[in-house]
């Protein structure tokens, strides 16, 4: 359907709608965002935009590993595995699995004579499976609300989810804890094609019927 034919058919359409009575009206926006709201949440769990291109993946977070650790400590050579450090009143101690004996030992930083090798690992934390879809709170009739009356057929994220809602459709800077996190747009809410088609079926239906 060419430009003029859809304009044509909108007006046609308009026209029809006005012969509904207000109760019928009603009748059709509760059908509409009914069936709207469905959509939405299919798609957002689909991780996709109105447009059909995928979300913008989440930036990949790391964690670092402390994989061994080679030192010289009071003219020894020792080496520790999955080893950490931490803070104590006493000053700096760096815990770990003594190669040699298998066991845990603890050692202060300050004997330590000089460090011969250090092992650190990043490894990311991002999962390759459902359970890194995003948005699976926003995609739930729970936060998704509808509402329709005798004019129009609504479709909105509840009070608790409005700002992520927004942040992440319009792609905008929250405040992070050390600067700014810029989001990219992923449109949670906006009309297929295929909508677009399903809504024009779904008035077609109810008015010859």
């Amino acid at each position: 359907m060419n430009d003029k034919a859809l304009l044509q058919f909108d007006s046609m359409l308009t026209v029809l709608l006005k012969k509904l009575t207000p109760a019928q009206r009603k009748q059709l926006s509760r059908l509409i965002a009914r069936d709207l709201r469905i959509n939405q949440l299919k798609r957002i769990r689909r991780q996709q935009n109105p447009d059909g291109s995928p979300y913008a993946p989440r930036k990949a977070s790391f964690v670092t590993v402390l994989r061994a650790l080679r030192f010289l400590w009071r003219g020894q050579h020792r080496q520790l595995k999955n080893w950490r450090s931490q803070k104590t009143g006493r000053g700096e101690v760096i815990t770990g699995i003594d190669v040699d004996n298998n066991q845990e030992r603890s050692f202060y930083r300050r004997d330590i004579e000089r460090f011969i090798a250090i092992k650190k690992e990043r490894i990311s934390r991002q999962r390759k499976h459902k359970q890194s879809r995003m948005f699976k709170k926003l995609a739930s009739a729970k936060y998704l609300r509808r509402d329709a009356n005798d004019s129009e057929a609504v479709l909105f994220f509840s009070p608790q989810v409005t700002a992520i809602a927004e942040t992440h459709h319009f792609g905008l800077t929250e405040k992070g804890r050390y600067h700014p996190i810029r989001y990219p747009a992923r449109q949670l809410l906006g009309l297929t094609p295929a909508d677009i088609v399903h809504l024009e079926d779904q008035i077609l239906v109810f008015l010859t019927h």
